[in-house]
C-alpha cells in the first residue's frame, strides 16, 4: 500500500522543502516542516495505515539514495526515534545509477535478523515519481520475510508541465489542503 500526503507540484513551496530539507547545507526550517507534516499525518492517519498492513509496523526504512552519499539518509536523520520503531538497513546494488527510472528486482538488499513475529516495515519516501526505488524496496523486503509493507511519500510529484498533470493540479486546486483528508478513506 502506497499512501502519499499531499502532492508536490514541481517549482511548490512543498517542492522547495523536499529539495531544500537534504541539500548541502540542508534548510532547518525545510526539515522542521517536512517533520511536523510526518507526524501529524501519522498521528491522525496511521491506523489507517495499520490497516492496510494487517497490523501495525514493526520497524520503520527510509528509501535509501542511490547517489552514494554516505551515513543515514536524511529522511532517517531527520525522523530519528520518533517513531518508536527500529530502522531496518538497507543496501543498493552499486549497479544502478540515481537516473535508472524502472522498477529493478535486485536494486536493495534487506537483512531481517530472526524476527520473532511477523515483520511489518513501514516505508517513509521523501518523493514519488515513478515509484522505480520504492516498488523495489518493497520487493527486497518482501523477499527477506516481511509479511506486509506499507509506503507514506511525504510528495507525489507533479510535472505541472505533463498535459495528464495539469488536468490533476486543475482538479485539487479546490478544497484547499486538509491533513485530515486520508487518501485511504477517500
Amino acid at each position: 500500500m502506497v499512501v502519499p500526503i499531499s502532492y508536490s507540484p514541481r517549482n511548490g513551496q512543498h517542492h522547495h522543502h523536499l529539495r531544500s530539507y537534504k541539500s548541502d547545507p540542508a534548510s532547518a526550517q525545510a526539515r522542521w516542516n517536512l517533520l511536523a507534516l510526518l507526524l501529524l499525518f501519522l498521528r491522525e492517519h496511521l491506523d489507517c495505515v495499520t490497516r492496510g498492513m494487517d497490523g501495525a509496523p514493526t520497524h520503520v526504512v527510509a528509501v535509501p539514495s542511490t547517489r552514494g552519499k554516505p551515513g543515514p539518509h536524511p529522511l532517517q536523520r531527520m525522523v530519528g526515534d520518533r517513531l518508536g520503531l527500529p530502522w531496518l538497513a538497507v543496501a543498493p546494488n552499486p549497479r544502478y545509477g540515481h537516473d535508472v527510472r524502472r522498477f529493478q528486482r535486485d536494486w536493495f538488499t534487506v537483512r531481517l535478523s530472526h524476527p520473532v513475529g511477523p515483520v511489518r516495515p513501514l516505508i517513509l519516501d521523501d518523493t514519488w515519481t515513478t515509484g522505480s526505488r520504492a516498488q523495489p524496496l518493497a520487493h527486497a523486503l518482501k523477499t527477506a520475510g516481511a509479511s506486509s509493507v506499507g509506503v507514506v511519500v511525504l510528495g507525489r510529484h507533479v510535472n505541472p508541465e505533463h498535459a495528464a498533470s495539469r488536468f490533476l493540479l486543475k482538479a485539487i486546486e479546490e478544497p484547499v489542503f486538509d491533513l485530515t483528508m486520508c487518501a485511504i478513506e477517500h
